[in-house]
Parts: structure tokens; sequence; C-alpha cells
């Protein structure tokens, strides 16, 4: 039977969420304001059309979360997410060539919005936290018409080492905190190109 991790994507999804809520918690006085929770300055509601990543956007099936919608790759299945405690939506490979199936799941976030200038300086610590290592910030990509934070990072669950790519949607109040995993042995250019060609289908309900 193929394993994914999904069960423990949310809850490194969750631990990030609630260390940037905790964040928001912090005396107001502090000598740095950089990890203090913000709404964005710009709502992206007005936005409900696909978002341009500059690759292809994937054509399988559609997933639709709360409040939102997605496009998943050919051969991708949407799994039941009860069984991933925590996440709004899963999916997964339907046919992977070995133990780890390729998936993406969306956790939203209990801390509800937050910048990207918030999870680039609290990433790191939170994903280190959760027993993340390899944590790097990457460039910012945009989806449906908003800059996200993207990081990476490598986990270990059991025997499973597999990395992880987060992406952190927001619209109004609410972050949506979209983690996609494949196994190390995957080229990190596919696996990136992967995730945004799901992120090119993101649409607002």
């Amino acid at each position: 039977m193929r394993r994914t991790p999904a069960h423990a994507l949310s809850a490194v999804a969750l631990t990030l969420a609630l260390g940037l809520a905790g964040c928001a918690t912090e005396p107001a006085n502090s000598d740095s304001t950089s990890s203090e929770l913000s709404a964005p300055s710009n709502s992206s509601s007005a936005s409900s059309q696909p978002a341009d990543t500059g690759v292809a956007p994937a054509t399988g099936s559609v997933v639709s979360g709360d409040g939102y919608s997605y496009t998943i790759p050919v051969g991708w299945a949407q799994q039941d997410a009860a069984l991933a405690p925590g996440t709004d939506t899963v999916a997964a490979d339907g046919a992977p060539t070995g133990p780890f199936a390729n998936n993406v799941n969306v956790v939203l976030s209990p801390a509800g919005a937050f910048t990207p200038d918030n999870v680039e300086a609290a990433a790191g610590n939170e994903l280190e936290t959760a027993g993340a290592t390899e944590v790097q910030v990457l460039d910012r990509v945009t989806v449906a018409g908003e800059e996200t934070a993207h990081v990476t990072a490598v986990m270990t669950v059991s025997d499973l080492t597999y990395r992880i790519h987060q992406y952190y949607v927001t619209s109004d109040d609410q972050t949506y905190v979209v983690t996609f995993s494949a196994a190390v042995d995957v080229p990190d250019e596919e696996m990136i190109s992967t995730a945004e060609s799901v992120l090119a289908t993101w649409t607002w309900a």
C-alpha cells in the first residue's frame, strides 16, 4: 500500500499557523515587529480567476474546499480529508512509482490571515520545532493575484523522508496553508513545477 504523510503534513501546517498566532499575542512594545500578525494590505477576494504562476495549469480533477477550488494533475485523486485531521482538502498521486505518493493538502489557518513577511520571519523556527530540517525561504509566488510566501523543508516521519513545499494563500481574513510533498528523490524543479501547476488553477469560490 502506498503511503502519504498527509496526517503529518497537516500537523506541520497547523504548527506553523499556531506559531504565527502566538506571535500575534506578543507585547506590542517589542523591539522588533517583524513577526507581528496583520491582515494583508490588499484584499485578494477581488481575484476570482486562476493565478498565472508561469507554468501550464494542471488539467486533472477539480478539488473544492472551504471557499476555494483548485485542479490537481492528471492521475491524482482527492482523498478523504478525515484521514488527516486538521486538513480541509487532500489529494495524492494515484499511481506512484515508489512507496511514497506525492500529495497536497490544504489547512485553514486557525490564526486567520497573515502576511508573507510574517511567514518568512517565523517559518524557520516553527518548522524546525515541528522536526523539519533544511528549511529555506524561497522566492514568493503570485497566487490568485496576491503574493504568497514559499517555504521548503525536509521532514522525516517513521521511516519516510520527504520534502515539502508550503505556500500561504490569503483571501481577506483567512490564510490557507497549502502543502505539497514528494519523495526526496524527486527533483526539486519537478516538484515546484507540479505545485505551481496546481496553484495556477487556484480560484476563490
